[in-house]
């Protein structure tokens, strides 16, 4: 017999939603789940709010008794929004049962069928209610195509229950447990700081933001190396330097410069072929965002009365070199 590998958790049992009222607490949607996981061979529930604490890897309350009374009122909560249902053994459909009698229990199915498949690994070693929570509302966009959760605190405020600074906090930490993945969001031509986004599955370094970018790869120490054939660390870290110097001491405009072109070019040629070290990512990111802001700059217009932009002639100039180099 084949054992199932996790539990189906229908959507809008986490969707934050005035109208909804199936949206669960995190501490009924973790009584769910080992509700939920506790089906037998015959598909059939049979628990009490003894065996429920017995199963649980994360404290609900410092004591047992405390603890138990909470998975209790969460069974009835859960009945109360016509999540589960439940009886005695004797048939008896009641609120007042004992911690330790038995009950039959069904899990009612929804109308909609748009689910989260949560997986037994991933639940034993969650040891948080909320970070599980988090977790659900951020898996649940895996099919969305890229698998992004794109939310703001004040949403993550809904989903969760609780303040903006606590939902916060329990955000930051279900990303510290490895849970969920973050990419901060950049400040856009207005001054606010886009949404920040949230996957199950870490972000590429191509989809991360330059402010995820400089927490991974500028603000901590890494080491300065390079394998390219033609330029050294201390070319690089020159390159590095221009891309990201927009005026000298004396307040006059700095540009890259063909050589500095050149480089990012070998940088691009090596991403595809072999991959980069954490030093030449740097490097090759500081150049992209410098070149994305001249290619804002204004067209200029040649002799002949044609618009151009003086950054894709200077490009053009490097790709024209290195095909002369490569053939020499």
């Amino acid at each position: 017999m084949e054992f199932m590998k996790f539990i189906m958790i229908n959507n809008q049992l986490i969707i934050e939603n005035e109208e909804n009222e199936f949206q669960l607490t995190p501490q009924e949607l973790y009584v769910y789940s080992l509700v939920s996981m506790s089906r037998d061979c015959r598909a059939e529930i049979y628990i009490s709010a003894s065996l429920i604490h017995a199963k649980s890897h994360i404290a609900l309350a410092s004591d047992k008794k405390r603890a138990v009374k909470i998975i209790k009122e969460s069974l009835i909560s859960l009945k109360d929004k016509q999540v589960i249902r439940f009886a005695t053994v004797d048939g008896e459909v009641t609120n007042n049962f004992k911690v330790n009698d038995i009950l039959i229990v069904q899990l009612v199915d929804f109308e909609t069928i748009d689910h989260t498949q949560l997986w037994f690994d991933v639940f034993a070693k969650t040891n948080d209610i909320y970070h599980l929570y988090v977790f659900l509302a951020v898996r649940k966009w895996l099919g969305s195509g890229d698998g992004v959760f794109t939310c703001s605190q004040e949403r993550w405020s809904r989903i969760l229950q609780c303040s903006q600074r606590h939902a916060v906090d329990l955000v930051n930490g279900a990303v510290e447990a490895g849970l969920i993945y973050k990419n901060i969001g950049d400040y856009n031509e207005t001054g606010k700081q886009n949404v920040n986004q949230y996957r199950t599955t870490p972000f590429k370094d191509d989809e991360i933001t330059h402010h995820s970018f400089k927490k991974k790869y500028i603000e901590k120490e890494i080491e300065e190396e390079t394998d390219l054939k033609h330029f050294n660390v201390e070319k690089l870290n020159e390159t590095e330097q221009r891309f990201t110097t927009f005026k000298d001491e004396n307040g006059k405009d700095v540009f890259p410069n063909e050589t500095d072109h050149i480089v990012l070019l070998d940088l691009k040629k090596k991403k595809k072929e072999f991959g980069l070290t954490d030093f030449e990512k740097r490097v090759l990111r500081a150049g992209e965002n410098r070149i994305k802001k001249l290619k804002k700059q204004e067209h200029l217009v040649d002799e002949n009365g044609n618009p151009y932009k003086m950054i894709d002639r200077v490009i053009e100039q490097a790709k024209l070199a290195i095909e002369y180099r490569d053939e020499h």
